[in-house]
Order: structure tokens, then sequence, then C-alpha cells
């Protein structure tokens, strides 16, 4: 009887969603809008992707939804980069949202509207998707006799080359450092001159190339924005302790703030340095979620802090003069 009065439940779930997906308008005049989900069907905690598409004349302009961190009490984990591609002389645009579940029962995602621009005309209009009905299903009885398991494996990330590139510098830095070593000792041995290295290499160089190996990674892109934000500030932070001799990397963002090297930097190169960081703080205690704007600023912030900032003189450390005697 409980079954059946479930698949009950379900039916008629699935008659009221058509019924009010027939009231809806799918194709608007130059836009048609679809919704879909990988399947209708998880287990709580479970993750499913809602793929929301647009398809359209080329010249349109297509606005998507933006979704809050739940929906119709589902929560929002992550949302993927909006993808663009021809179709049969149209503009496919598409865009993926990650959703999960903690609670069982029947959630429907409601009719989401997408708000479009029609070739040389700056009227706005709207066109909804279909509402789509999941169920969320429990992991049934737990037999306590056995092992606790995870509902879902560990997902396993790759390695990314911004991640690698602390340990590959490392090594280079302790096979540098060692052959150092050997050079002076032999050097000793034979009774030659030790001939001094070339200087290391200035701060900014090292940071912008950082810079760039970071962009070219598309983190925040990917959803990585807590790994994106934090290697952007390390990466500035590092650069100003070559720099300034700032002991950045322990420091917090007030401290770094309030440094006598950092306030007697440029007004607007302060300011860029304190939204940066303030941002990255945001996202990795806050868990805040940044418009794709404000990572692309951030970034921007920080080739501009280390341009500017590598042409500064900086504030000399104070140090005593000893004068030596000198018979008059």
């Amino acid at each position: 009887m409980g079954l059946s009065r479930k698949l009950a439940n379900r039916f008629l779930v699935l008659v009221a969603v058509m019924l009010v997906a027939s009231t809806l308008q799918l194709v608007a005049q130059d836009v048609q809008v679809t919704a879909r989900v990988d399947s209708n069907n998880i287990l709580i905690g479970d993750w499913i992707r809602l793929h929301i598409e647009a398809r359209h004349q080329e010249g349109a302009q297509v606005q998507f939804p933006a979704l809050a961190d739940s929906l119709q009490g589902m929560e929002v984990v992550r949302r993927d980069s909006i993808t663009t591609q021809k179709v049969n002389q149209q503009v496919l645009e598409s865009i993926t949202y990650t959703l999960t579940a903690f609670d069982t029962g029947t959630f429907v995602i409601p009719p989401l509207p997408v708000t479009y621009y029609s070739p040389g005309d700056k009227t706005p209009r709207s066109a909804e998707t279909l509402p789509i009905p999941i169920f969320v299903h429990s992991v049934g009885i737990v037999d306590t006799s056995k092992d606790i398991k995870d509902i879902k494996p560990p997902v396993s990330l790759s390695i990314t080359f911004a991640e690698m590139l602390p340990y590959i510098l490392g090594v280079i830095g302790i096979g540098a450092v060692s052959w150092l070593v050997y050079y002076l000792l032999k050097k000793r041995k034979r009774g030659e001159t030790f001939i001094p290295q070339a200087p290391p290499r200035p701060a900014h160089e090292i940071a912008l190339e950082a810079l760039r190996a970071l962009e070219s990674e598309n983190m925040w892109q990917r959803g990585l924005m807590k790994e994106y934000h934090s290697q952007l500030t390390d990466i500035i932070r590092a650069y100003i302790e070559g720099r300034y001799h700032v002991m950045a990397l322990e420091m917090i963002t007030d401290e770094i703030l309030i440094a006598p090297a950092i306030k007697t930097l440029d007004p607007q190169a302060r300011e860029q340095l304190r939204d940066m960081l303030v941002l990255a703080d945001l996202v990795k205690f806050a868990k805040f979620q940044p418009t794709p704007e404000e990572n692309t600023r951030s970034m921007r912030s920080a080739h501009s802090f280390v341009e500017v900032t590598m042409q500064h003189t900086p504030v000399p450390v104070r140090q005593e003069v000893v004068s030596e005697g000198v018979a008059s």
C-alpha cells in the first residue's frame, strides 16, 4: 500500500507539472528556451545538473537567470560558464547549474525566465522554461552491523600546473643550492677566485610570470573560486615580501594594509590591493560567490598593482651610522 501511494503521488505531481507546462510559452519571437536535468531521481545529498539552453538567431542578446543559493528547497552548488556554439545557422547558448538536496521528497524546479533582446530592438522580452519535477530518495534502511560508507565516493580532482608550481620551484631551488655549494668547494680546493653570480630575479618578474600562469588555468571559470583567489593573493603576498620585505604571507589583510611600506604607496594602488585581499577573504572564509566581473577585476588589479609598484622606490630602513674617529 505504501509503494502504491508513493507511485500515485508521483503520478499526480507529473500530471500537475504537465498541466502547468501546457500554459507556458516556450517559443518566443526569436528565442527558444529549454531546460533539462540529467535525471529526475537522485539520492539525498547527490548532485544533479540543470542545463538551460537558449536557441536564437545571430544578433540577439540573451540573459540567463541569476539563481540564488537555493532553488525551491534545493541548494545551488556551482554555476558553470556560458557556452556558445552555432547550430544550423542559429546560435545555441547554454549554462549549467549543479544542484543538490538534503531532504527527501518531491521538488519542482520552477519555470525560469530568460530575458532577451531581438536584433536591432532594445525592448526586453522574456521566455520561460518548463517546470521539472525532481524526486529525492533516501539511502534506505541502514544496517548498523556493517561499516559506515559514504553516499558518494570522494571526487578526485586533477592537479593543475599552478598547484605543482611551488613544488617544481622548490626542487629547482634545492638543486641550485646543492650545485652552488659543490661549485664553491671545488673552487676553494683549486684556489680559484669565486666570481659572483648574477643577482636574483626581480620580484615583479616572478609575480607577473606567476599571474600569467594562473590566468591561463581558467580556475574560476571551472568553479574553483576559492583556489583561484587563494593563489592570486598568495602571488601578490609573495611579491610584497620580495619587493618591500614585509612578511605578507604570514599576515592577515589588515596587517598588510597598515605596514609602513604599503602605506607609502599610491592611494590607487593601495585601494586595488585592499579590494583584492578583502574579496579573497570573503571567498575563502564566507563562501562568497563573486561575479565573473569581480573575478576578472581582481586579476586586472593584481597586474596593475605589480606594474605600478615595481617603479616605486621602497622606503629605506633607518639604520644608525657609526663613524670612525679620525685624528685631526
